[in-house]
């Protein structure tokens, strides 16, 4: 096991800088998730800790050890692509020795690698299937087993879950989550999916354009985010935004609302504003008893709960998330309370302001 440090780390493509300066510590044995937009910039980051991507400027340590110069196979890494990339003339076995074979590793080593991976995974009936033989999960496994046989410092991970079906992967996030257990070795992992990084790290790391947006625990992102950016990354479905206006002593309003009390450090209010709140934390009353009205546009029936769109009177949109059982259906009225514990204030430069904390559902 090892721990990674990136020191102002900065990426150019001839005169376009792509990453801007990062610095991260991912201590060792930690799971870490990379996550952001199409084009932030997080594969280019974790291809320039594994080697396969030219370091522009900073400094990539792992261990003790500047990594800038050494050969991606020197590293101690291992790397695992969204696509599988496995040799279809090799059964599993076969594919998850080779990379110990063109080392010259001894037969017996090998074979109590592949062995030992193959146990890990669930692989052991399977060593001798080719890939076409093999589901789109299986595969990935195998894919995972090849990296586990190099017994790496660090493993990285490439939005390995990308080519898999909705259910093959949940179910291969639970097996990348008892594999982190069991081994307790560094994982960074890259992925798009705030769902897949809310389930997988023990710290998560948003990235947006180049640059790191903040860091921090699933639960630390989502309850206290920095910025408005990451309130609507982090999160599903996202949290709802009103434009709102400073209404005096720590109060705004929204969306035709009265005066609403803010959980946030006094200081002056100056410009836009934008009131953010879960769709979990909207509590729904009856119409004219709550802190907005409006309109049900849409009801989503998803069983165990429902996601009600509604439309307020000042024409902005809501989502609340509400118990499967409720009844109200496409043009019923309904009232929405905000509890003032719930709420989130973002200035016109999109930076959250600093909470009163208090007990409530904010954690």
């Amino acid at each position: 096991m090892a721990q990674l440090v990136l020191q102002d780390v900065r990426k150019r493509f001839g005169k376009v800088e792509v990453i801007h300066g990062v610095d991260l510590e991912v201590k060792d044995g930690e799971f870490v998730v990379f996550v952001g937009p199409s084009g932030c910039g997080k594969s280019t980051l974790l291809r320039m800790i594994a080697g396969l991507e030219e370091v522009s400027g900073g400094d990539v340590v792992i261990g003790d050890e500047r990594m800038n110069e050494v050969a991606p196979s020197d590293r101690g890494i291992a790397m695992v692509f969204q696509s599988y990339a496995l040799y279809p003339h090799k059964d599993v076995y076969g594919n998850m020795a080779f990379a110990l074979r063109h080392a010259g590793e001894d037969k017996k080593v090998i074979d109590e690698r592949v062995r030992k991976a193959a146990d890990i995974l669930g692989l052991e009936d399977l060593l001798k299937r080719r890939p076409k033989e093999l589901s789109g999960g299986q595969r990935q496994r195998v894919a995972i087993g090849r990296a586990i046989v190099r017994d790496p410092a660090i493993f990285l991970f490439d939005e390995p879950l990308s080519n898999l079906d909705a259910a093959l992967r949940v179910q291969m996030r639970v097996e990348i989550l008892r594999l982190h257990q069991r081994l307790k070795t560094t994982m960074v992992y890259v992925t798009h999916d705030q769902v897949e990084a809310m389930t997988l790290a023990d710290r998560i790391v948003v990235l947006r354009d180049g640059r790191i947006e903040q860091v921090g625990t699933p639960l630390e992102l989502y309850h206290h985010p920095k910025n408005q950016f990451v309130a609507g990354f982090i999160g599903s479905p996202r949290m709802n935004f009103l434009p709102a206006r400073a209404a005096g002593e720590g109060r705004v309003t929204a969306a035709g609302s009265g005066p609403i009390e803010m959980p946030v450090e006094p200081r002056a209010e100056a410009g836009e504003l934008t009131l953010g709140i879960r769709p979990e934390h909207v509590e729904m009353v009856a119409p004219g008893q709550g802190t907005v009205a409006g309109e049900v546009l849409v009801a989503e029936r998803l069983g165990g709960e429902t996601f009600l769109h509604v439309e307020l009177d000042g024409k902005e949109t809501v989502v609340v998330k509400a118990d499967g059982g409720v009844t109200q259906k496409p043009a019923d009225r309904v009232g929405l309370r905000f509890p003032p514990e719930a709420l989130h204030l973002f200035g016109g430069d999109g930076q959250a302001f600093a909470r009163r904390e208090r007990q409530g559902v904010i954690a």
